[in-house]
């Protein structure tokens, strides 16, 4: 058996408590709608690096993952997309017969596994934000 390394890089975290200090500072509108997407993704991956994503995905399940995967969309995080894709459809397939726990503890571990490398993407995404940042401050 593969022992999986749980938790996030320094990156991961410093875009979490960025952003959500920046958040909570000016509420929903200090954040871009890129800023958000970045959030939303970040935050969905820290809960499954830390083994909280029933938690993080709260009573509306399905509006959290369609959220997730278009944030992940967003940063081309292709595999984690039809991850959240599959687990969106065994939620709404009745013949399943699987509990949203059981989906989403099945989930988790298939994210463990994933082969996209987030917190890469999320850097990359992050200085695409800061970029166009810069570009706009300099206009």
């Amino acid at each position: 058996m593969v022992e999986t390394w749980r938790g996030i890089y320094p990156i991961t975290s410093f875009v979490l408590e960025a952003l959500g200090r920046k958040r909570d500072s000016g509420g929903a509108s200090a954040l871009s709608p890129e800023e958000r997407t970045l959030l939303t993704a970040v935050e969905f991956w820290a809960a499954a690096a830390h083994g909280t994503l029933q938690q993080h995905l709260g009573p509306r399940i399905g509006e959290s993952l369609a959220a997730a995967q278009q944030a992940f969309s967003a940063l081309g995080a292709i595999r984690v997309v039809s991850l959240l894709r599959v687990a969106t459809e065994e939620l709404n397939d009745q013949s399943f017969r699987q509990s949203e726990e059981a989906v989403i503890e099945q989930l988790d571990e298939r994210l463990s596994r994933t082969d996209d490398n987030i917190d890469d993407l999320i850097a990359r995404y992050a200085g695409l934000i800061d970029q166009s940042t810069g570009n706009a401050a300099a206009q």
